[in-house]
């Protein structure tokens, strides 16, 4: 059944950890399926879901495209370096993959005897940036082997992810603050985390109408068996989200294809069709065609209903912020910005955060205090062969302080005083992932606060908060690694590696 609107349809599939079976034989069935009914626009596979290994999105989607529908390959980082993410897009763009969901990526799990090294190289912003120059025609760099060469465009259409879906103000910020810079660095379409709140659903729109960012955004639709439900309430899968009083009715849909779970889809679909959403993504195991296709159908069918269904998706106990003001009359948002309070910080925070910063501004700020004098020192030292006497003095004072790794590229002054590298389990540099909850680290959940909630924070206390995330960062370069970043501050250049 073809459908005349402009309000689309994908689904998600899940590779399963083999490269033949009847697991993946269903998934093809599907594909299929979906071919020769024709309801919806394109078929996402999973990169790695959940951080565990399985078939290869390249492989599946492109026994997907010869089925004649579109395929939207998940591309993460979690798992590649920067080389070989270039080498993978490289042949993404020769077998005709070119529409891609660029995201972090979760924390890898449960490899080959043992957990896996996290890789991180380069963030989904960076990324982004890497696919926007490829479409234009990538130049290799001049200094590589057969560099200086500009290569043909390659006509990718790559899109990123967001969750409204957080408690803290510090998460949600920097959420939306992220798919700015995703924007910027030219994702075409934006695809939101699970989640299940309308009043969330439609603080995004709000958000990207403000920000003035003009892309087609799709709403997942998430239907967890009632097992899966319960891992979710119990936070066991990452930066997700399910309330106890959800819980109670999901524990009740029986089987895969429970009319009551495809109703409440349905009506979820509604709501965000109403809301102003441009489509659907849908997802959620054991989900034949025929259920989806009879989600789709029904959801036609109630479209105008959907101000009717705005109560059942309400659950603002689950929330300590949004953005915007609660409407009173339809229990959505007003467009205007929630007012705040000044916070404030524990006083070892504050001292850390103005002692470190008044050292910054004697020492390292061009043309004040001390940074003449500790240039004029510091290329003493360099001439006089004593790089390794400096970088041991930097390791000596930055490691006790901010656990300090000598990457070669301090980034302090970015993060109030506070190191991505040492303190952020994936070493993001433009941005949290989505896998926080509660304010919590998505690999260390009830330990560890994550990096970016942390820095918001002693912003936000400081009355700062306007510099977060204010510039998009290069990624780390490697070959400074173990090198001191003040000689690069001082002198532009680099100096031996730190002793061991």
């Amino acid at each position: 059944m073809k459908k005349d609107h402009d309000f689309k349809y994908t689904f998600e599939l899940v590779p399963a950890r083999a490269s033949r079976g009847k697991a993946l034989d269903d998934i093809i069935s599907f594909a299929q399926k979906a071919v020769d009914d024709g309801i919806l626009s394109a078929l996402s596979i999973t990169d790695n879901a959940g951080g565990h290994p399985a078939l290869s999105p390249t492989a599946l989607g492109r026994e997907i495209q010869t089925l004649g529908i579109t395929p939207i390959i998940h591309f993460s980082c979690k798992d590649k370096n920067r080389n070989l993410i270039e080498s993978q897009l490289f042949e993404l763009d020769r077998h005709g993959l070119r529409n891609l969901l660029v995201l972090t990526g979760d924390y890898p799990r449960y490899g080959y005897k043992g957990i896996p090294k996290p890789v991180f190289d380069i963030d989904s912003v960076v990324v982004l940036e890497m696919i926007s120059q490829m479409k234009k025609g990538f130049l290799i760099d001049p200094r590589a082997p057969g560099g200086g060469t500009r290569l043909s465009p390659m006509p990718f259409r790559p899109g990123c992810v967001v969750s409204p879906f957080k408690r803290l103000e510090g998460e949600l910020i920097g959420q939306y603050l992220k798919l700015k810079k995703k924007v910027e660095s030219g994702a075409e379409y934006v695809i939101t985390q699970m989640g299940f709140d309308a009043r969330k659903f439609q603080e995004l729109l709000f958000f990207m109408e403000e920000a003035g960012i003009d892309i087609p955004v799709y709403g997942t639709v998430f239907l967890p068996s009632p097992r899966l439900a319960r891992a979710i309430n119990k936070g066991v899968v990452p930066g997700c989200v399910l309330p106890d009083e959800l819980l109670s009715r999901m524990e009740s849909w029986k089987g895969p294809g429970k009319r009551d779970r495809l109703e409440f889809g349905a009506r979820l679909i509604a709501v965000l069709r109403g809301l102003g959403y441009n489509g659907v993504h849908i997802s959620g195991p054991g989900l034949a065609y025929e259920d989806v296709a009879w989600m789709i159908n029904r959801s036609e069918a109630i479209k105008d209903l959907w101000w009717d269904f705005i109560g059942e998706f309400e659950f603002p106990h689950l929330w300590e912020f949004f953005l915007y003001e609660k409407d009173e009359k339809n229990g959505l948002n007003k467009r205007e910005r929630t007012k705040t309070q000044r916070t404030k910080l524990p006083i070892g925070e504050y001292l850390s955060y103005r002692t470190s910063s008044f050292v910054h501004e004697l020492f390292f700020e061009e043309g004040k205090y001390l940074f003449g004098p500790t240039k004029t020192l510091i290329r003493l030292l360099e001439k006089g062969g004593l790089n390794g006497v400096l970088t041991s003095f930097e390791k000596a004072v930055k490691a006790p302080l901010y656990e300090c790794q000598m990457c070669g590229n301090c980034v302090l002054t970015e993060f109030a005083y506070l190191c991505p590298q040492s303190q952020c389990a994936k070493g993001l540099l433009n941005g949290p992932c989505g896998g926080s909850r509660d304010g919590w680290c998505e690999v260390w959940p009830g330990e560890k606060p994550c990096f970016y909630v942390r820095v918001y924070k002693r912003l936000r206390a400081l009355e700062q908060q306007c510099t977060f995330l204010k510039h998009t960062l290069s990624p780390r370069d490697w070959e400074e690694w173990k090198r001191s970043s003040w000689v690069k501050v001082f002198l532009k250049k680099r100096v031996d590696k730190v002793p061991s």
